[in-house]
């Protein structure tokens, strides 16, 4: 019974004050209204009795400043009873809070600029339309110009009505964007971050994002803390653990809290700590005492935070297999001992040539060796050198990536007249004379075409010493090419 009258009397009090509040807003334009109304009905005849005869301009003056007055103070009134008798009952049912004060400015504002129009109309005679078209004209080109400004005021109404946050509140507008609200106005929220940072958004900017309020419903919310431990570790002695480590911690909001398996990794099963906070700005200090709780109670009770671990197995040591994606068509294509084959043989020779590695400082050929293949240079490096009657040895020149060499012990038979050796790991596809033996069977005329390229280059080295140029039509490059194709044509048996 106590609690209940205790609780009736309260309400009556709170009912009184509001009555109490309405009477003090209203009486004071109320009575400024009545004693102005009273003035305008005798204050114009006092005038023009005491005014001397003929100033019938004083005693209008006099008059129309009255009839001014008595407008403003009209819509003084009127804005108070809006915001007194409609407003704020209608807010506080909804919200629980009076009206904002920028929608109360709004419907002020409202009425003065319409106050104003009216007594142009009625005070002093004079038409309004002229005005209220040019008027408007101007308010459109001002609303374009400042229409992001309109677009923040408009929606910082919105949100004072709809009130989705309020002064104090927390709010997180984006990742490591959390900030409590100092300031609402006509254009921008202010926030403050717990860093001392200050963060100003523009309302429409606001109005139009998703964001978080950490204090709505209630200032109390949920947070939660996982922790990775063994798969071998018993999970009701864990949560357990965890429990007491909860308990043990200060500034924790009085709910219900729990320790869930939320799910596994490589190190073990996940572990999640789900805890209540008082305020957000709690939030820091009881998580760290909260993990720390965690962190000591798990020592003492000889559980352990696993870390990574990778098995490694010692295995022989393999080669390393070699991916290569080479188009030996396309390699083919650039050497010159092979420019007299069609595109369809140059496929042919492609697909039977041989890929062969070697390592630094072998051989690749021997000079005075039988040989009855051709050399393609995919990769690496390597070093041509001849030696003479006397065994000296001499350096003669290099071949590199995308060149050819052993050409003459491949279509004649010949010895290899050069010694071969690699200066890094070379990579080399190899043209063996059985590859080539039956693309010459099919088209002997080739011969004939190879002959004169080998007596080409030939004169070409031998005549590049004295700077003698060489041609296709005299007679000795005639009887050289003539000799080298007779010699393929033995060789291969054509």
């Amino acid at each position: 019974m106590t609690n209940r009258s205790d609780t009736r009397g309260l309400i009556m009090s709170h009912n009184t004050f509001d009555e109490h509040s309405k009477i003090t807003s209203l009486g004071t334009p109320l009575v400024a209204f009545l004693l102005l109304l009273f003035a305008n009905a005798h204050v114009p005849s006092l005038l023009g009795a005491v005014s001397p005869v003929g100033d019938t301009e004083t005693s209008q003056l006099g008059s129309h400043l009255l009839q001014v007055v008595l407008w403003l103070c009209g819509s003084w009134l009127m804005a108070r009873a809006i915001n007194t008798l409609l407003l704020n009952p209608l807010i506080r049912s909804r919200t629980g809070a009076p009206a904002p004060r920028i929608l109360s400015n709004c419907v002020s504002a409202t009425l003065f600029i319409a106050t104003i129009f009216l007594i142009i109309k009625f005070v002093f005679d004079r038409p309004v339309g002229g005005l209220l078209a040019t008027s408007g004209i101007v308010t459109v080109i001002i609303g374009f110009a400042i229409r992001d400004m309109i677009a923040d005021f408009f929606s910082g109404l919105a949100m004072n009505i709809e009130q989705p946050y309020r002064i104090g509140d927390w709010l997180e507008l984006g990742p490591g964007e959390i900030g409590q609200v100092t300031q609402m106005n006509w254009r921008a929220t202010r926030l403050v971050t717990q860093s001392r940072r200050t963060i100003i958004v523009p309302n429409s900017n606001l109005a139009s994002r998703q964001f978080h309020n950490f204090s709505l419903p209630d200032r109390h919310f949920r947070e939660t803390l996982d922790i990775v431990l063994n798969y071998t570790a018993d999970p009701a002695r864990i949560e357990n653990i965890l429990l007491s480590a909860i308990y043990a911690t200060d500034g924790l909001a009085d709910q219900r809290h729990d320790v869930r398996i939320t799910g596994f990794h490589e190190r073990g099963v996940i572990y999640q700590i789900r805890f209540w906070i008082n305020d957000y700005t709690q939030k820091v200090r009881v998580r760290h005492r909260l993990a720390a709780n965690a962190l000591e109670f798990l020592s003492q009770a000889g559980i352990s935070i696993p870390y990574a671990q990778h098995e490694i197995v010692l295995t022989r040591q393999r080669r390393p297999r070699k991916e290569r994606r080479i188009n030996a068509r396309r390699l083919f294509s650039r050497i010159e001992w092979l420019e007299a084959l069609t595109e369809d043989e140059l496929d042919q020779l492609a697909g039977i040539s041989v890929g062969q590695e070697f390592r630094a400082g072998e051989a690749v050929v021997t000079q005075g060796s039988e040989g009855s293949s051709l050399y393609v240079l995919v990769e690496g490096m390597l070093e041509v050198a001849v030696t003479d009657a006397d065994g000296n040895e001499s350096r003669v020149g290099r071949v590199e990536p995308g060149q050819a060499f052993g050409e003459m012990s491949l279509l004649t038979g010949s010895e290899r007249v050069a010694t071969v050796q690699c200066l890094t790991n070379a990579y080399a596809l190899e043209i063996r004379r059985e590859d080539l033996e039956p693309i010459l069977r099919a088209r002997p005329e080739i011969a004939r075409e190879l002959g004169r390229m080998m007596a080409r280059r030939q004169l070409l080295n031998e005549r590049s010493a004295d700077g003698t140029a060489s041609h296709d039509d005299n007679e000795d490059f005639r009887s050289r090419a003539m000799q080298f194709a007779r010699r393929i044509s033995q060789l291969f048996g054509l």
